[in-house]
């Protein structure tokens, strides 16, 4: 599906680190937009960065380093609603502009991108009840959980189409200790790992997005290392005790409206 791949190269200049790469949807199929209505897309000057989703009509999560470092500058961040494809028209009522953005004080780009998720505040709430859209799922995981990862990301090795669809894989937990060895990165609290038959995964352009079970968030696409290949994607798990705290004291301080 997904790696973590311009932006994390991006931070590996910034830091001198040679750092794994974000992800997209790898071995997936095409999903209807109109199924996931709280699922959105991120654009800097109109070019599509990353995935997230609304966890109210005012806010959205995403991955901290799809905001590219520029966190405090926003002023061409659009979020886009209810597009099935990359290159179609959207309304404006489906567009709205960022407004400020929050990242998890937890977040370490130099340590294997821990804690990677942020809140941007729109200026204007999108026209959705507040009750359509799924609460955010901060129970632990059971072993055998049957999950969804949903993005615009590349589906082959051969690049990003810049009409991608949104494309689905369901993928399964992997276990944190085989994970850490399977990686050679840390494999923190923060995080969980997955990855589905015959390699199905999130690759570049995925990063930001939701990792679904039951149709409620669980996870946040991260980063990765091959797409397809034997590597299990790693995501942010908002069922960790420091991110769920401050998720859900920022949601309500901020949200709300």
């Amino acid at each position: 599906m997904f790696r973590l791949v311009a932006c994390l190269a991006l931070l590996g200049q910034l830091h001198g680190l040679s750092l794994p790469q974000l992800v997209k949807i790898f071995g997936g199929i095409e999903a209807p937009i109109q199924g996931y209505p709280f699922l959105v897309n991120l654009r800097r000057g109109g070019r599509f960065i990353c995935g997230g989703f609304l966890a109210t009509p005012s806010c959205v999560i995403t991955a901290a380093h799809c905001l590219q470092g520029r966190h405090r500058q926003l002023y061409d961040l659009t979020v886009s609603a209810q597009q099935q494809c990359l290159g179609d028209r959207s309304a404006s009522d489906n567009v709205r502009h960022g407004w400020f953005s929050l990242v998890s004080p937890y977040y370490r780009p130099s340590h294997g991108v821990d804690s990677d998720v942020a809140i941007i505040r729109l200026r204007q709430p999108f026209n959705i009840p507040n009750e359509s859209l799924p609460k955010i799922d901060f129970n632990e995981l059971g072993e055998k959980a049957n999950l969804t990862v949903l993005g615009w990301g590349m589906t082959s090795n051969y690049g990003h189409h810049w009409n991608q669809c949104l494309q689905a894989a369901h993928v399964g937990l992997v276990p944190q200790n085989v994970c850490r060895v399977a990686m050679r990165q840390p494999i923190t609290s923060n995080m969980l790992c997955a990855i589905g038959q015959n390699g199905k995964d999130a690759c570049q352009g995925d990063s930001g997005g939701p990792l679904l079970q039951s149709g409620r968030p669980v996870g946040v696409v991260s980063w990765g290392y091959e797409c397809g290949g034997r590597f299990p994607g790693v995501y942010t798990r908002l069922s960790s005790s420091p991110i769920k705290h401050w998720l859900q004291s920022l949601l309500s301080r901020y949200c709300r409206v």
